[in-house]
């Protein structure tokens, strides 16, 4: 091999600086969105509005993802446990959500 074919080859190869950046980007993310989201659910019950299954979605989501991930590149049966698991609960809090939203805009409606 000369040094053209092995620069290419390299050229060719996923960054392992790259990588590290974009793990621990994800892992500063995974734990940022979830705080933010408990300061609004704090913030929604001191304000009465008690309305925060929708910010429950998004973190449920969040994690849905993440253990579909782990899932694909582990086959790990735990995992998808899991994944059954928080689907069920995303389905419930969407229902809860949308029960509550749309009772509340039929309230304000009818006044």
């Amino acid at each position: 091999m000369d040094k053209k074919e092995i620069l290419s080859k390299a050229k060719k190869e996923p960054d392992e600086m790259e990588y590290a950046v974009l793990v621990k980007a994800l892992g500063i993310s995974t734990i940022v969105i979830p705080l933010l989201c408990l300061f609004f659910i704090i913030f929604r019950i001191l304000n009465s509005n008690y309305i925060i299954s929708d910010l429950i979605v998004l973190v449920l989501s969040q994690i849905l993802i993440q253990e579909i991930y782990q899932y694909i590149k582990i086959k790990n049966k735990k995992v998808l446990f899991f994944i059954i698991i928080t689907l069920m609960l995303i389905c419930l809090c969407l229902i809860n959500f949308f029960n509550e939203v749309s009772y509340e805009g039929f309230i304000n409606f009818k006044k």
